[in-house]
């Protein structure tokens, strides 16, 4: 039944008159007798009766007027409610890379959000795997994504200032580990220490993102330095565990220290560290400021904050 047939016939009601009434709703005559009619259908009976060659309603009219007023007081106060609820409410999908302190970090934002803010309400929708990437906030794949930046072998120890396209923002989260990974069809998979010389001549096996293609130089200048050599092949994915599943023979690949992706319980996937050296890898998160509402802008600054005070 249509909300506003039932608005015209509680106009019409006012009057019995058509014409007044379809002058006053802004619709013709026809239309209105056409939906009033499409309403008594519905009812199954007529609304109104004519004496005395003037309309009135009949007694289901009369009734069906009571429940009129109460079906479209509810509507508008549903609608009203609704409206002020999207105002102070924001769902946001965020990409985690499954990394737990930055889920951690999100969880915790929300319940002091909630405190802080108790009109407000904010919904996060979390978004694994390869949608934790600059193509994935630009795209609006997902509102917030966790960002790995594996940092320059000769970067003297300091955060490296990230390259981004126009419209992206970030902030620094922390810096963690990468760590490499490999499958049971890696000859090296059941060696207690692996150095950087038993992977020489390994295929290098990454997503095919910007920061990926990024990613897989640096490492591999990393082991040029030990004096080996990996050859960096990039690769489309749905998902990183495309990758993990996909990786034959000498293949490895980088795993940020932390991330579950369910990796670390899996009696098929190994991840190691290599003894010659270690990879720092920057962490931040993104977003494209334009994308967000006012609450969720509200939510990012008090996850910033929270952020710095770790």
């Amino acid at each position: 039944m249509e909300t506003a047939y039932l608005k015209e016939y509680l106009a019409f009601s006012r009057t019995l008159n058509y014409a007044q009434a379809s002058a006053e709703l802004f619709v013709s005559q026809p239309t209105l007798r056409a939906h009033i009619h499409a309403l008594e259908d519905e009812v199954g009976a007529p609304l109104t009766v004519k004496r005395g060659g003037a309309l009135e309603l009949s007694p289901t009219g009369k009734l069906f007027l009571k429940k009129a007023r109460a079906i479209v007081k509810v509507v508008d106060e549903s609608v009203e409610e609704c409206r002020a609820f999207a105002a102070e409410s924001s769902s946001l999908v965020v990409g985690t890379l499954d990394y737990p302190p930055f889920e951690d970090l999100l969880l915790g934002t929300i319940a002091a959000f909630k405190e802080e803010c108790p009109g407000k309400h904010i919904e996060i929708l979390f978004a694994s795997g390869t949608y934790a990437n600059v193509e994935s906030v630009q795209a609006g794949k997902v509102d917030l994504s966790l960002f790995v930046h594996l940092r320059n072998r000769r970067s003297a120890g300091a955060v490296e200032p990230l390259s981004l396209p126009e419209g992206i923002a970030s902030f620094y989260l922390e810096t963690g580990e990468c760590l490499f990974w490999m499958n049971r069809t890696c000859p090296l998979f059941e060696k207690e220490r692996i150095s950087a010389a038993d992977l020489e001549g390994y295929t290098l096996l990454l997503g095919n993102s910007r920061n990926m293609v990024c990613a897989g130089e640096t490492a591999s200048d990393y082991f040029a330095a030990a004096g080996v050599t990996v050859e960096p092949d990039n690769q489309p994915c749905a998902n990183y565990l495309d990758l993990y599943l996909s990786g034959l023979g000498e293949t490895f690949g980088v795993a940020l220290a932390g991330s579950r992706s369910g990796l670390r319980s899996s009696p098929d996937i190994r991840i190691f560290g290599v003894e010659d050296f270690s990879i720092p890898c920057d962490l931040h998160v993104l977003c494209d400021p334009q994308r967000l509402d006012a609450c969720g802008s509200a939510f990012l600054e008090r996850l910033k904050a929270a952020a710095l005070a770790r």
